[in-house]
């Protein structure tokens, strides 16, 4: 009976100590994954992009960022306006205007990308600015020139006009 005791002991501890080392092993290797996973996450947060939008500027840089769209905006109309005066043709005057206001969205550009905004967002911010000014010039113009026929017409349509009443009353 002792021997059988003694054997069973020996059982009991051999399971233990195969438990015990199957558990260190099975520690060691997920503690190793899980290293590894960190690595790995940290390579990819380095290689990632910003996550970052406009919206989540500080106070002061996005009043800096309205600022540098106010002053585009402003530069667009002053553009427009001296555009009007020097009656050049609507493209013409639509590529001199984008051309002058060009460097307002150079440092929206800088401005954001400095406030490590995501790259892709501020490209695409930036370009549909562009091409929303563009559109509005050229509707803008366009529709100045058909007013503008529109207007020598009705002179025209008068001054016919007035030639028959003239000719009537005589």
């Amino acid at each position: 009976m002792k021997k059988l005791i003694v054997i069973l002991m020996a059982l009991l501890v051999a399971v233990v100590a195969c438990d015990s080392d199957t558990a260190n092993q099975a520690t060691e290797q997920s503690a190793s994954k899980t290293e590894v996973v960190v690595q790995e996450v940290d390579a990819v947060a380095d290689n990632e992009e910003s996550l970052l939008t406009p919206a989540d500027l500080s106070d002061e840089e996005s009043e800096k960022m309205y600022q540098i769209i106010f002053d585009y905006n402003k530069c667009m109309m002053i553009g427009r306006l001296d555009a009007n005066q020097a009656g050049q043709s609507v493209q013409q005057a639509a590529d001199a205007i984008m051309a002058s206001c060009e460097n307002h969205m150079e440092s929206l550009k800088d401005h954001l990308l400095a406030n490590k905004v995501n790259k892709s967002l501020v490209i695409g911010m930036t370009k549909k600015m562009r091409s929303r000014a563009a559109r509005k010039l050229m509707t803008q113009g366009m529709n100045q020139m058909a007013a503008q026929a529109a207007a020598v017409v009705n002179a025209e349509e008068a001054k016919a006009k007035q030639a028959t009443e003239n000719v009537t009353s005589e």
